[in-house]
């Protein structure tokens, strides 16, 4: 049943929606999805930055917590994430947990579970406030993604109020008008290109040797990856609507190969230009995308996207690296292009090489809208961010049996293939020093 609470009289102040729970069901191999509805009535007819959706609470009870995909899907279809899958290997719950786009406990995936507390999401609260009408039914969504543990949702509650957005500005540049977009040398053309980094807090924070024993993840390395756009302009991969199955085209993504995978589908990079007051732009030759329907995504990745590495560096008497060895390389990971967040200068989570970036360093900070992993369209705003966690598919590199115990180098780099053109290519790659047990 839902229960509607009203917190007050007029739409201009806060106004509370109370929903009950129940179960979530564990993971028995197939997709499936527990949806919460939470029925909001008596609001303005639209949200945007000024009144809107400002917080989301709830309790689930749940014994690992990074088995879970929570969402929350608003009445026009918008999606964000709130968490997912984070909480580590053993986390156990989230207790009265808040999403709110200036959490005060910081973000989730940095945080420790049991969650407790008010976080920032990991999806973009912005997107939600885009003028829609609240009134209707949204749904909390909880996907239990890892066989083993069951759970259940206590309650849920959706806040609206003045300013749900604060620290969110962005700059009045557009795609669709070039008046107020900047050219990084100050010349009235450019192209606004991309500048594809990786984010080395959340790796730092969410690295872990599983042995072989594991019964999870033997002999894995498991890793989280965060990649930032810094650049000029958005990284925007545009689908041709033209489908392989290998060098063979076909119809549409809805044919199966005969290796009984999903068609890829050609994507082109949009590369804006900046003309004056005009914003044109033009379509190159990149990669391809294809439909993962594996559990916790049915959406579009796009292939190839980064690489991870773990190297062994021989070094002489002097301490001078003489030798770089493969001990070994993960496939290349295909990922969901879309703003899972965005770079703010008020914290320490978008550095690189000592220096934060965020509105205030970012010409045209905020440039582009990527809400979602749809075949046509995805990719990543300048100045923001797409987050893949430790317990995430793909995100790991096996280790060989009977690897020595040591030091070794990680690397992960972003578009290893090359095919993206970016401002610069010089920084796509980012290493950490690990130890590693011997691996028997």
């Amino acid at each position: 049943m839902v229960v509607l609470l009203s917190g007050m009289a007029f739409a201009s102040e806060a106004q509370s929606f109370y929903a009950g729970g129940g179960a979530i069901h564990d993971f028995r191999g197939g997709f499936k999805i527990d949806s919460f509805p939470i029925k909001v009535e008596g609001l303005d007819s639209k949200i945007d930055e000024n009144f809107g959706l400002s917080k989301i609470c709830f309790t689930i009870l749940h014994p690992r917590v990074s088995d879970l995909k929570i969402e929350l899907i608003s009445p026009d279809g918008t999606s964000i994430w709130l968490t997912n899958r984070n909480g580590r290997d053993e986390g156990r719950h989230y207790t009265n947990t808040c999403f709110r786009s200036n959490g005060f406990s910081g973000y989730v995936h940095q945080a420790e579970a049991p969650f407790t507390g008010e976080y920032i999401p990991d999806g973009r609260m912005t997107f939600l406030n885009n003028g829609q009408n609240p009134n209707g039914t949204w749904y909390l969504m909880v996907q239990d993604l890892r066989t083993g543990e069951k759970g259940a949702l206590n309650f849920v509650t959706l806040e609206f109020g003045k300013n749900p957005t604060p620290n969110t500005d962005v700059s009045p540049c557009s795609l669709e008008d070039g008046t107020a977009c900047k050219c990084a040398d100050g010349s009235a053309d450019c192209e606004l290109l991309p500048d594809l980094v990786i984010l080395s807090r959340l790796t730092l924070d969410q690295v872990k040797e599983y042995p072989w024993n594991d019964p999870y993840y033997p002999g894995q390395l498991r890793l989280a990856a965060s990649i930032a756009n810094i650049g000029d302009g958005p990284m925007e991969a545009f689908g041709n609507n033209k489908w392989y199955c290998g060098s063979e085209e076909v119809k549409d993504s809805t044919v199966i190969c005969k290796d009984k995978t999903h068609p890829r589908q050609q994507i082109n990079q949009r590369i804006y230009k900046k003309n004056g007051n005009k914003m044109e732009w033009q379509d190159r030759v990149a990669g391809t995308n294809y439909f993962d329907d594996k559990p916790g995504h049915n959406h579009y990745h796009v292939d190839d996207w980064v690489e991870f590495r773990v190297i062994k560096e021989i070094k002489n008497k002097s301490g001078k690296v003489t030798k770089r060895e493969l001990v070994s390389k993960g496939s290349k990971v295909s990922y969901c292009l879309f703003d899972s967040g965005i770079c703010n200068n008020n914290d320490s989570l978008c550095v690189l090489n000592g220096k934060t970036y965020g509105d205030q360093n970012l010409t045209n900070y905020g440039l582009g809208n990527y809400v979602d992993c749809k075949s046509l369209k995805q990719g990543i705003s300048v100045g923001g961010y797409d987050t893949y966690g430790m317990m995430y598919e793909g995100q790991s590199v096996s280790l060989p049996k009977g690897l020595k115990s040591g030091d070794y180098i990680l690397e992960i780099e972003v578009d290893p293939t090359g095919i993206y053109k970016e401002k610069d290519k010089s920084n796509n790659t980012f290493k950490m020093p690990i130890h590693i047990s011997k691996q028997e």
